[in-house]
């Protein structure tokens, strides 16, 4: 009931920003970053030094004041960026080693989400239940709050995932949701179908590769459903897969651009014409290179100027549907989608994002080069200052979560190396990063 409750709580409180005017909210996010800086700076060690060393008047600030955080400032600063002294780096190293449940709480009380994302550097984002339900609650604003739904989630469920805690988070908001299902994206893709039908939900949500999968079997007739709304999220949505996705199931579509470090952050569908960026949430910096975001609900894991890659297009708005900024709707990177030959000769896939999400205790960062149809070279950062002892528990571990992986996709005949390097490959011309190469 305290899930249910606070969710209500944030949905009709978000509900009420729909109505207000641009100038409203970007008051409403000056009183919430001001009321954000004012308890960084007695709670936050990290943002204390910050405020002090340049002379910030938190009374009177604006986010530009703040330098840049990037993933690995956050990642060598996190236990000092966190306000609860209780939660440490170390901490939840541990605790993500012994739970895979996204349901499980870290100290009875946090929501841990990992990921490497594109950059193949794993980071942590720790959320307050409250905190995470506020990320989540826009969600009904593209498609309202439908009581009663059956949903099935495709996505990599066997860990603390963003898109698989929010399913496991929607299993504790009856009545909103009758029954929520998570189908796991590495699974043998014919049994998740076969899955799936049996189920019969009245709303699919996936990433978006999985979701052209379903709707190429929904057309050859192995998939029968008939759900009323499709949610996209975690990969970009192209406007070819979202048509091909809405005729497959004759459903609407909405694309949902989420992160492990902000939750939703914005929504599009065919009526939008375009992505609306939450920004009563969030206040978002566009810029050539990037985006810088100012989270303003996350008081356990305080994240000023925050640096992504995606590169979010403004675009004119003559007739708003929200009173947020619109921008065009592909963002961020496509991936390349491994495919392998499984245990019964047939070609099947692993998601991107089952690797950018991939974690063992003592990897900071990873990289996967493929080398055919039934092999693949792991490549492993591992954390500075490991003992030899450490060092090689750690790449047991990687070869024991990589046995797993593979063997749940019934990929068992597919090989590997582990290959321990100090630096990842990127272009020499454009000095990018992939997070799964071809050889």
């Amino acid at each position: 009931m305290l899930y249910l409750a606070e969710m209500l709580k944030q949905v009709i409180r978000q509900k009420r920003n729909l109505h207000a005017s641009k100038d409203e909210i970007k008051q409403l996010q000056r009183r919430k970053f001001l009321q954000l800086v004012q308890f960084a700076a007695l709670h936050s060690p990290y943002y204390s030094r910050i405020i002090r060393e340049h002379n910030i008047d938190i009374a009177n600030c604006k986010p530009e004041d703040f330098p840049v955080l990037t993933k690995p400032e956050l990642i060598k600063h996190f236990d000092d960026i966190v306000t609860d002294k209780k939660i440490t780096k170390a901490g939840i190293d541990d605790f993500l080693s012994e739970s895979n449940n996204p349901a499980d709480l870290f100290l009875g009380r946090y929501i841990v989400i990992h990921t490497s994302g594109s950059s193949g550097v794993i980071g942590y984002y720790v959320y307050s239940v409250p905190e995470f339900l506020t990320g989540l609650a826009p969600t009904t604003r593209a498609n309202g709050v439908r009581l009663g739904q059956k949903v099935a989630y495709i996505a990599a469920t066997n860990g603390h995932f963003a898109g698989a805690t929010m399913a496991s988070v929607g299993k504790k908001l009856r009545p909103i949701y009758r029954d929520v299902r998570l189908f796991d994206i590495n699974a043998p893709f014919g049994q998740t179908v076969t899955a799936i039908n049996q189920f019969q939900p009245t709303m699919i949500g996936g990433y978006a590769f999985a979701l052209r999968k379903l709707a190429e079997a929904q057309t050859t007739g192995e998939l029968h459903i008939k759900p009323d709304l499709v949610q996209s999220g975690g990969e970009p949505l192209s406007s070819a897969n979202r048509t091909y996705i809405q005729h497959a199931f004759a459903a609407p579509v909405v694309n949902v651009y989420a992160s492990s470090e902000h939750i939703i952050m914005g929504l599009g569908r065919d009526s939008f014409g375009g992505m609306y960026l939450m920004e009563d949430n969030i206040i978002f910096e566009l810029g050539p290179t990037g985006t810088r975001l100012t989270n303003l609900y996350n008081y356990t894991l305080p994240l000023i100027r925050y640096q992504m890659s995606d590169q979010l297009q403004h675009i004119d708005d003559p007739a708003p549907r929200m009173p947020f900024t619109k921008v065009r709707e592909i963002v961020g990177r496509q991936e390349l989608v491994p495919v392998f030959m499984n245990d019964r000769g047939k070609e099947d896939f692993i998601s991107p994002l089952v690797l950018a999400e991939f974690f063992a205790k003592g990897l900071a960062q990873l990289q996967v080069l493929l080398t055919g149809p039934k092999s693949f070279v792991f490549k492993a950062c591992l954390t500075v200052g490991l003992s030899p002892a450490e060092r090689q528990e750690s790449i047991n571990n990687i070869e024991l979560r990589l046995r797993n992986l593979l063997a749940e996709k019934a990929m068992t005949t597919v090989t590997f190396h582990i290959e321990v390097v100090d630096r990842l490959w990127a272009d020499e011309k454009t000095g990018k990063f992939a997070l799964i190469v071809r050889q």
